[in-house]
């Protein structure tokens, strides 16, 4: 699905962006492996070149514009070209929004909003000159949901979906497409806390979580070709939650027969 494409995914050194580039890997691509944390992301990277993958590890920092312009630079050189990016990792913090500090304030904006930006934005101008590429960033539900404590990261997540509706339609013409996968409640090994079967019984309609390897999924088709005509838009994937958010177990029942 993805062979002979070079992908680069920040946040990838553990979490979703992990998952995503152990699944682009898997798909064929060359990955570029991209976390601040440098050890981590070596290890992701090793292993995907154990498995007969091809992989770098690239140290980096989201809120870096130089950073940014490194990571697409030193993936050319490796690979070639760049033909996707995905977009993941950021710092959160949650505070009452009376509360909130601004020191906190200005470091989630910078790393999700303007980091993501800087990021596709130094991506882009590679892909355009090729003529073709796919971006993904990784936004939430918390784009259209509020959550407590949340007015810095829900801010951020609904501002990259606003992003990626205006780069989707900015580049369409020029081959570049801009998507975002939207994950829900997920398994991850930096989740805050873990979800008990009884609760994703009554949140979710599907009943439990989804995997970190379920949102890598689909980042892997909006990377494709399969995606071809697929630009601008917000993928959900949480399980039906937002679909229906007042669902308890059982409540929902097929109805009786004639």
């Amino acid at each position: 699905m993805l062979s002979g494409k070079t992908i680069a995914i920040t946040g990838a050194a553990q979490g979703i962006g992990k998952a995503t580039a152990l699944t682009c890997a898997r798909f064929g691509a060359n990955v570029a492996v991209c976390d601040i944390n440098a050890p981590l992301a070596r290890a992701v990277s090793d292993g995907i070149n154990a498995s007969g993958g091809r992989a770098i590890a690239v140290e980096f920092d989201v809120s870096s514009r130089t950073d940014c312009h490194r990571m697409v630079t030193t993936t050319q050189e490796a690979f070639g070209r760049l033909d996707g990016l995905v977009c993941g990792g950021m710092r959160r913090a949650y505070q009452p929004a009376e509360d909130f500090a601004e020191d906190a304030w200005d470091i989630v904006i910078g790393q999700g909003l303007t980091g993501y930006f800087r990021c596709a934005q130094a991506s882009a101008r590679a892909m355009l000159q090729q003529g073709s590429g796919a971006i993904v960033f990784i936004t939430s539900i918390a784009s259209h949901n509020a959550v407590d404590g949340g007015a810095a990261y829900c801010s951020v997540k609904a501002g990259v979906a606003g992003l990626t509706r205006q780069l989707g339609v900015e580049w369409a013409r020029r081959g570049v497409r801009t998507n975002a996968v939207a994950p829900g409640f997920t398994v991850t090994e930096g989740a805050l806390r873990k979800m008990s079967d009884e609760e994703a019984q009554a949140l979710i309609p599907m009943g439990r979580p989804a995997t970190a390897e379920e949102i890598g999924n689909v980042c892997v088709f909006l990377l494709s070709d399969l995606a071809s005509h697929v630009t601008g838009q917000e993928i959900v994937v949480d399980g039906g939650y937002t679909a229906c958010k007042n669902f308890t177990a059982g409540a929902i029942r097929q109805p009786a027969s004639n």
